[in-house]
C-alpha cells in the first residue's frame, strides 16, 4: 500500500501544473472541434447548432438595477420540459409525441387553474368578460380530459406523463416509459 505524500510546496505546485495542463488540453480539443465543424467534417451540435436554430429566440429588455438603462438580452423560449426534449440536438421526442404532451400539459394547466369558490355580493353587470363560473367549468372539463387520458395509461406511464408534462420534471431514466405513454396518448386520446 503506497504511503500518501506529505503536503509540500512541490506537491501543490504539481497539482497546479496538472490543472493548467488539463485546461490547455480542453482548450486544444475545443479548437480542433471548432475547426472540424467549420470545415464541415462534423455536425454542429452546440449552441449554434441545428437544434438551437430550431428553437424560438426571444429578446427582452431588462433593467439590471433601479434607474439603470435597460439592456437587451436574448434567451431561448423553452416553456417546458417537453420543449427542451423536443428541440435538443438528439431530439428525444417525435413531433407527434411532442404534440400529445403539449395537449396534456394544456389540459393540466387548465385543470389546476380553479375558479372562485366564493360568491360576490354585488351583481355583475355589463358585457361578458369571463366570470368565475366559466373558469370553473373549463377546469372541470380539463380534469375530465386528464382522467380520460390517464385511464388509457398504466399507473407507471401515468405518473411519468404527469411528472414530465404537467409538473415539468426531467424524465431521467424514464424516457422510454414517456415515449410509450405519449405514443398511446397520440393514438387514442
Amino acid at each position: 500500500m503506497p504511503v500518501p505524500l506529505a503536503r509540500t510546496p512541490d506537491a501543490t505546485a504539481q497539482g497546479e501544473h496538472r490543472r493548467v495542463a488539463a485546461i490547455l488540453r480542453a482548450d486544444r480539443r475545443a479548437r480542433l472541434a471548432a475547426r472540424d465543424i467549420a470545415m464541415g467534417l462534423r455536425p454542429d451540435m452546440g449552441a449554434d447548432g441545428p437544434a438551437a436554430r430550431a428553437r424560438v429566440v426571444v429578446e427582452d429588455r431588462i433593467a439590471l438595477a433601479p434607474r439603470a438603462p435597460r439592456h437587451t438580452v436574448r434567451r431561448m423560449h423553452d416553456t417546458c420540459m417537453l420543449d427542451r426534449l423536443f428541440y435538443r440536438a438528439g431530439a428525444a421526442l417525435t413531433a407527434d409525441q411532442h404534440a400529445a404532451g403539449l395537449r396534456f400539459r394544456a389540459a393540466w394547466l387548465r385543470a389546476m387553474r380553479g375558479g372562485r369558490l366564493v360568491q360576490r355580493y354585488t351583481p355583475r353587470t355589463g358585457a361578458g368578460g369571463g366570470g368565475a363560473m366559466e373558469e370553473t367549468e373549463a377546469s372541470l372539463h380539463a380534469r375530465r380530459a386528464i382522467d380520460r387520458a390517464l385511464s388509457l395509461l398504466t399507473p407507471a406511464r401515468g405518473r411519468v406523463v404527469c411528472a414530465v408534462c404537467g409538473m415539468d420534471e426531467a424524465p431521467r431514466t424514464r424516457i422510454r416509459t414517456l415515449h410509450a405513454a405519449l405514443d398511446i396518448l397520440h393514438e387514442r386520446w
